[in-house]
């Protein structure tokens, strides 16, 4: 197990940071506790340098993600991150920017490797097995134990390695060019805004009637309050399918709601009148104002078109077997849709725009020639 230090104080973090300014990179790992609370939170900031490893606790004070803060958004240090695009998002909500970035699960793709989880390469390039107990762990409780302190620890220990090691790989094969820009694309992501909830953004909503929509939108707007006001992630408080089941044939009384299989029956207890009354609400939207779902008129391709998919796929496959990088990061299927919807003169001169730097290097040309052809 790797030695660390913990960080809890704006003095140690001041400490560890000035001491990182002299070095080139930094590993950055993050825990948060998205499974266990309404909002996740960052619970825990994993930092390894060439020299130092150290855990520190957000959770401490409002001061130690503004002591880190500087050190991420340093260009002259280098961050490595291991599929960072959850970590940056988080930190940029919370108002900390990450510049100059590594990610080793992007360089791992691109530099072919079919299996490109931080257990699996590092269980590979140096033998070392991480331990998975606690990937589903509450790291919002104090104090964390010995073990959980040791496995965070052990995420950024050898990243420094890793990206190495993927480097060196990525420089020899002539794809660095190629994963720095979806490094640089990284720094860029931007976290999602809040969101409230739509009963049909849940799956198997789309076999419900507009009244039986508008009590699933009442349900699920109850299921959020709840959450909220108990600091528990939604799903954790009533399931989609409980929901989906109430909205299709509403419990008629208090019993009925208690009765209910598939939730904490002392839950149910207490929730039962406000169940009830969101049904109710629910009776009274008029009918016009029930949701619906939106008739979106898909005009069906064409053969031409769906002959010009056909040959756009097919180079993407060879390509991606060629390359050994997945057929969906070197061009996504939508990508290639819009493209075949195209006369061949429209798409070839449309190419340049509708993919990356990288991707008309590695695939420009044979997507070209699958259009002209």
């Amino acid at each position: 197990m790797p030695q660390y230090e913990l960080l809890a104080r704006p003095d140690t973090i001041a400490e560890f940071v000035a001491g990182c300014r002299g070095e080139a990179r930094v590993a950055v790992d993050l825990e948060a506790d998205s499974l266990h609370s309404y909002r996740e939170q960052i619970c825990l900031v994993q930092l390894s340098s060439a020299t130092r490893t150290a855990i520190a606790d957000p959770l401490a004070g409002p001061g130690v993600l503004a002591g880190l803060a500087p050190l991420l958004a340093d260009a002259a240090v280098q961050k490595v991150f291991h599929g960072g695009d959850y970590d940056v998002r988080l930190l940029k909500r919370e108002g900390v920017v990450v510049r100059n970035l590594f990610d080793t699960m992007i360089a791992a793709q691109l530099a072919g490797r079919e299996r490109f989880g931080l257990a699996a390469l590092l269980e590979a390039e140096f033998g070392v097995v991480l331990d998975k107990r606690f990937q589903r762990a509450d790291w919002s409780r104090r104090p964390l134990d010995a073990a959980m302190l040791d496995y965070a620890a052990n995420d950024t220990a050898h990243l420094l390695a890793l990206a190495d090691r993927l480097g060196a790989e990525l420089e020899r094969i002539g794809r660095l060019a190629w994963a720095q820009e979806e490094f640089g694309l990284l720094e860029l992501a931007e976290p999602s805004p809040p969101k409230k909830p739509w009963c049909l953004d849940l799956k198997g909503a789309g076999r419900l009637a507009p009244r039986q929509l508008a009590r699933l939108q009442t349900l699920l707007d109850l299921r959020d309050e709840l959450a909220r006001s108990s600091n528990r992630p939604p799903f954790k408080v009533l399931g989609n399918e409980v929901l989906l089941a109430w909205a299709a044939q509403p419990p008629a009384d208090r019993r009925a709601v208690a009765a209910t299989t598939g939730a904490n029956r002392p839950l149910l207890e207490r929730i039962a009148g406000q169940v009830l009354e969101a049904l109710a609400r629910a009776e009274a939207v008029p009918d016009e104002q029930c949701p619906r779902p939106e008739l979106v008129r898909r005009v069906p391709p064409t053969p031409a078109e769906n002959r010009r998919l056909a040959r756009l796929k097919a180079a993407r496959a060879e390509a991606s077997a060629t390359l050994r990088i997945e057929a969906g990061l070197l061009v996504n299927g939508a990508t290639l849709e819009r493209l075949a919807r195209q006369e061949p003169d429209a798409a070839i001169a449309a190419l340049p725009d509708a993919l990356k730097r990288w991707q008309r290097e590695a695939v420009g040309d044979v997507l070209r020639h699958a259009l002209a052809q």
